[in-house]
């Protein structure tokens, strides 16, 4: 089925299939070079988003370092967005991952911070999966520090606890009583069923974008008494980055470019494979006309090397055919008239035979003799025929041999419509094939019928049918061989010389045409001329 539809779609001239060949190469090298450069450029913006993300971080982490505690809700509140979650955290769990891609941000994201070596940041990519992996785990706890908040007695003990529960940590080691002031809204957050921050910071993060990079960054705080002697950092910041998935491989842009492309050099393919059609086409014409019996003129040898080639080697081969035909006809003609000499001397010798009947018989042989040169010389010139072709009405050519034979009281009639059809022919050639097969059906049949109708190909039909004894099908090959008569006597009178059927076809066969025989609906012959359409 595949095979088929391909075959079906695929063109079939030449300029189609140059055309379809070139564009689909180009397309092709279009597909394989953009996904090539898609892949690049995927690692390359994807490399270059999370640098961007990680120079963001570390930055972030620089700015939380040279920060009063106290001001790190509106750093963090700041450094917020739609695709970048952060939170503060006493402990953090996010671990390296063992893939290439994590190992080599965490050693960038190490580079750009510069921290202890006992200390160091941490870089996770999770996929989609992971990601909400993480938003589930983060609503578990919170479901779970509401259950054990309704408890009398049971503290928080969660490592993921806010900003402002950090701070109420250090406030209790220290023993300070100044305890940073909470905003309305944080303090609503701890007077009500309503988890802090560190538990909502993924709520509305989107993990349809995954993969996502998951950071963990150590701050060590540079504020003269905010510095811890044992090496350890104040804080972790963690924060969830999205939007560093690479671009898709193709993007519509590509697609406009490619047809673009396409379509200019399909315009410039068309008009180059048309010019080089061109040049075939006139060959064929030619060589059309020379298989009907024209000799055109030389074809010119013009375009690329290979069609020159062709060319001037269809000229010598038109050449030559020519030649060898005229030779030939010479030759026949040369033949006709020594032949003529001879069988003229021996007709004069055969008056002095004094025996009546052997000089009776010797002349009606001589005669026999004569008309076999003048049939095979007719069957040879039809062969050769020089006739020039000419546009002229079939129809109307086959009318009126039927309307001259008709009016001689001949049983011959033209069926159907006749509406003109202009057909190029050699009209003589034409005639007298139609008139032999005409003949030969007069001679068997009581009545003839002649029609003319087109072909499916737009060729056309003629068709003679008579209603005599027809021929058996194992001979109606061997009728078109020169000297075959069905009527196996020499007597002209009973069956001729047997070149009728073979002329004809000679003649058809010279306008790339054929004789059909089959048999008619009234029980004798059908002899049908298909001509093959041509080119006005």
């Amino acid at each position: 089925m595949t095979r088929r539809l391909i075959t079906r779609l695929w063109p079939r001239t030449l300029t189609g299939q140059l055309v379809f060949l070139l564009l689909g190469a180009i397309i092709l090298t279009h597909v394989v070079l953009g996904i090539m450069l898609a892949e690049e450029r995927r690692d390359a913006v994807a490399s270059e988003r999370r640098g961007n993300a990680l120079l963001r971080v570390s930055a972030l982490s620089r700015i939380l370092t040279t920060t009063p505690s106290e001001n790190w809700p509106d750093v963090l509140r700041v450094a917020q967005s739609p695709q970048t979650r952060l939170r503060l955290v006493l402990t953090s769990d996010v671990v390296n991952s063992d893939d290439l891609v994590s190992q080599g941000l965490t050693e960038r994201l190490n580079a750009f911070l510069a921290t202890s070596p006992d200390v160091q940041a941490n870089v996770d990519i999770l996929s989609e999966d992971a990601c909400w992996a993480e938003k589930h785990r983060l609503r578990d706890v919170r479901e779970e520090k509401f259950s054990d908040s309704e408890m009398p007695g049971k503290k928080d003990v969660s490592p993921h606890r806010g900003v402002h529960d950090i701070f109420e940590e250090a406030i209790e080691k220290k023993g300070r009583s100044d305890k940073p002031d909470l905003k309305q809204s944080d303090q609503r957050a701890h007077g009500k069923n309503i988890a802090p921050w560190a538990l909502r910071y993924l709520d509305r993060f989107d993990c349809h974008g995954a993969p996502v990079m998951q950071l963990a960054v150590p701050i060590f705080s540079t504020l003269p008494d905010k510095i811890r002697d044992d090496g350890q950092p104040n804080i972790w910041l963690e924060a969830m980055i999205g939007g560093v998935t690479p671009p898709p491989r193709f993007v519509f842009d590509n697609m406009i470019r490619v047809v673009m492309s396409a379509l200019v050099i399909g315009i410039i393919t068309f008009f180059l494979a048309r010019r080089i059609s061109r040049s075939w086409a006139v060959l064929t014409r030619a060589a059309d006309r020379v298989g009907r019996g024209d000799y055109p003129e030389p074809v010119p040898e013009t375009g690329p090397l290979e069609i020159r080639r062709a060319a001037k080697a269809f000229n010598r081969m038109t050449a030559r055919l020519k030649r060898f035909v005229e030779d030939r006809t010479r030759m026949l003609a040369a033949i006709s008239h020594d032949l003529r000499t001879p069988i003229t001397s021996l007709r004069l010798r055969a008056e002095f035979v004094e025996d009546p009947e052997n000089r009776a018989r010797i002349i009606e042989t001589l005669n026999e003799m004569e008309q076999m040169v003048e049939a095979a010389m007719t069957f040879a010139r039809e062969e050769t025929a020089n006739e020039k072709t000419r546009k002229i009405d079939i129809a109307a050519l086959v009318e009126s041999a039927v309307e001259d034979l008709a009016e001689t009281g001949r049983p011959i009639a033209f069926s159907g419509e006749v509406t003109p059809r202009v057909y190029p022919c050699r009209p003589l050639s034409i005639k007298r094939a139609f008139g032999n097969l005409v003949s030969n059906a007069l001679e068997y049949g009581a009545t003839v019928e002649v029609a003319i109708q087109d072909a499916d190909d737009d060729g056309l039909w003629i068709e003679i049918s008579d209603d005599g004894p027809g021929i058996p099908i194992d001979q109606r090959e061997q009728v078109f061989e020169p000297f075959f008569r069905l009527e196996e006597s020499r007597n002209r009178d009973t069956g001729g010389i047997g070149l009728g059927m073979a002329i004809a076809r000679t003649a058809i066969r010279a306008h790339g045409g054929e004789i059909y025989l089959e048999d008619a609906p009234q029980g004798g012959l059908l002899a049908r001329i298909y001509l093959p359409p041509a080119k006005l």
